[in-house]
This record gives C-alpha cells, sequence and structure tokens, in this order.
C-alpha cells in the first residue's frame, strides 16, 4: 500500500496562470496552460489510520529527500501531463454527466426509472438537454442497501446501455457503467 500522496494548492487560472508557467514560478495542471499550481501538500499515511501532511512549494520540492523525491516528481510528472481522451471525452472542457439509476430502491430517486421505458425515457431527456455522459447504475448505494452480486448488476443495466446505444442520435454519448469500463466480458 502506498504511504505518500502528492496534491496540487494553491492555484491560479488564466493569463496569471501562463504568466507563471512561463517563468518557472508554477506548473501547470494537466498539461493546460490556463490552470496553473506554485505548491503541492504531500499526504503520508501513517499508522492506525492517521495521516500527516506538510505543504511545501515547487522551489522547495528538490530539498526533499530522496526516496520522497522520487515519488513526489513521479506523482508530479502524472498531474502535470496533458490527459488523454477517453473515448471520445476531450478533458479541456468540460461534461455535462447525467447519472440513471436502474434499482428498485434507488436513494436518489426512489426506484422511478426501474423499468425499461421509463428509463429509455429518462435517458433522452438528459440527452436533450446536453448530456455528453450517461452513468447507468444498477446497484443503490444507499445506506443500509445490500451489496448484489455482478451478474444482477449487468442484468439491470445491460437492455437499457446496449439497446439505447445503438438508436443514440448524438455520437458523444458515452454510458458508463463500471463492468464495461473494466472490459469485463459478459454475454
Amino acid at each position: 500500500m502506498r504511504k505518500y500522496y502528492t496534491r496540487p494548492c494553491n492555484f491560479y487560472y488564466g493569463d496569471q496562470a501562463r504568466d507563471l508557467i512561463k517563468s518557472r514560478k508554477a506548473l501547470s495542471l494537466a498539461g493546460r496552460t490556463d490552470i496553473a499550481f506554485d505548491q503541492i501538500e504531500i499526504l503520508e499515511r501513517q499508522y492506525k489510520k492517521k495521516t500527516k501532511s506538510k505543504f511545501c512549494s515547487i522551489k522547495e520540492i528538490e530539498k526533499l529527500n530522496k526516496n520522497l523525491l522520487s515519488i513526489v516528481n513521479r506523482d508530479l510528472r502524472n498531474i502535470t501531463s496533458k490527459r488523454e481522451k477517453i473515448y471520445k471525452l476531450d478533458f479541456n472542457k468540460p461534461a455535462i454527466m447525467g447519472v440513471l439509476n436502474v434499482t428498485p430502491d434507488s436513494f436518489s430517486d426512489g426506484g422511478f426509472y426501474y423499468t425499461k421505458n421509463k428509463a429509455i425515457k429518462h435517458i433522452k431527456a438528459m440527452v436533450s438537454e446536453g448530456a455528453d455522459i450517461i452513468d447507468v447504475g444498477g446497484e443503490s448505494t444507499r445506506p443500509g442497501s445490500k451489496i448484489i452480486k455482478p451478474d444482477v448488476e449487468w442484468k439491470r443495466v445491460k437492455n437499457i446501455v446496449i439497446n439505447f446505444k445503438k438508436k443514440i442520435s448524438k455520437n458523444n454519448i458515452i454510458f458508463g457503467y463500471k463492468e464495461i469500463l473494466c472490459n469485463r466480458k459478459r454475454n
């Protein structure tokens, strides 16, 4: 298990970010020139679920001990690297995500979209209102809910995801379902 984590802090935007990046007083976030940070927080996981943290400027990073410096530099490469597109999502602009719960006991909508017809109608409404992503959930996460088997969850979402994706007129709609995104093969 990992012991140290790096978190960017103290953000700047627009022209101010560009100027700070150019003068090497800040680092870019995700390869963008319009968002920068000049400080990091290093979180250290300790025993008994305790965490300790310390802040340092980007100029102070080189003063860290050799082992910690290696971890922080690796994290900073990930934090500052340009994001690749996943499916058709462009992380350089905001995307709107609609959530569809196809569970009989959803805490957010009371199981209202559990039937196929209601689910399809709700997806169409979200798409017409500008959704770029539709997150289809088949397991309730409400307090006290029971964990269900992946096959039961897949049964709840399978027809909705497959059938609606075929009919969708907007090409850039992405359906999110954890089993699909993990590339598990299902029948």
